[in-house]
């Protein structure tokens, strides 16, 4: 886990049905690729679920903590990347101004 396991206590509780947030009227890229499945990620959404974004500015409205996140939470982070990035893949290769 990339991230500290010691919330997971609290999970022992947690009923996605009863904490899934009403994001429509949030203005981020998380709120628009969140399901109740991906919900359970919430070291990654919080940042999204707390902040709805700027109703002019689409936000990101996540968080990759480390390296290891983007294969942890690849679901949730590849529609993102692709969204804010106007269709960038996972297999697609950043340019530099050395390439």
């Amino acid at each position: 886990m990339p991230f500290g396991d010691t919330h997971n206590n609290f999970k022992l509780n947690f009923k996605v049905e009863k904490e899934y947030s009403d994001l429509t009227k949030h203005n981020n890229h998380m709120a628009k690729v969140l399901t109740k499945d991906i919900f359970t990620q919430d070291d990654v959404i919080q940042i999204g679920i707390d902040n709805p974004g700027h109703p002019f500015i689409m936000t990101v409205g996540c968080m990759a903590g480390d390296e290891e996140s983007y294969k942890v939470f690849k679901d949730l982070l590849d529609p993102i990347i692709s969204d804010h990035h106007s269709g960038y893949k996972p297999t697609d290769k950043h340019k530099t101004s050395r390439t």
